[in-house]
């Protein structure tokens, strides 16, 4: 006779549940080590770059983990690292094709003024807009800018 007060055996797990199980295992065994050769990867040691790029590299794993056939730790590190490195690559190309160019390369002294002719195609708009001039008070002035500004002021805007 059977005891109504048992619950009722556990149902099969679903091969989803038994993915996304699979998925977190590799994830806390495997993330560690795959941010840090995103990390290495990234130019100039970004470390909130390299956060991003090892998520989505990991959000890349997820979707194609049923395709995966890796048997070994090895070997799923190395599936986990060649998409890493692929997400890496992907964004720098995105980055390379859609880098902004400055407009006005010249130099900060030719700011709200006319460039020299010949120096480039850019002219800014005149707006008649002009900075403010602020009143100094005792102990605002830096010497050594005031020595810069005096220079560049005497040569005309000039380098």
């Amino acid at each position: 006779m059977a005891n109504s007060a048992m619950p009722a055996a556990p149902s099969a797990i679903t091969p989803t549940q038994q993915l996304n199980e699979r998925f977190a295992t590799i994830y806390t065994q495997f993330q560690p080590r795959i941010e840090r050769l995103v990390t290495r990867e990234v130019r100039g040691g970004n470390h909130h770059l390299a956060e991003d790029l090892t998520a989505d590299a990991f959000y890349r794993a997820w979707l194609d983990l049923h395709k995966c056939r890796a048997t070994t730790d090895g070997q799923m590190y190395n599936w986990l690292a060649t998409l890493a490195r692929r997400v890496v690559t992907e964004h720098y190309r995105w980055k390379k094709n859609t880098a902004e160019t400055p407009a006005d390369t010249g130099h900060w002294t030719f700011a709200n003024r006319e460039m020299e002719p010949g120096s480039g195609y850019y002219t800014p708009a005149p707006t008649g807009f002009r900075t403010a001039t602020l009143a100094n008070r005792p102990g605002d002035s830096d010497p050594d800018m005031d020595e810069a500004l005096r220079r560049v002021r005497q040569n005309g805007g000039k380098r």
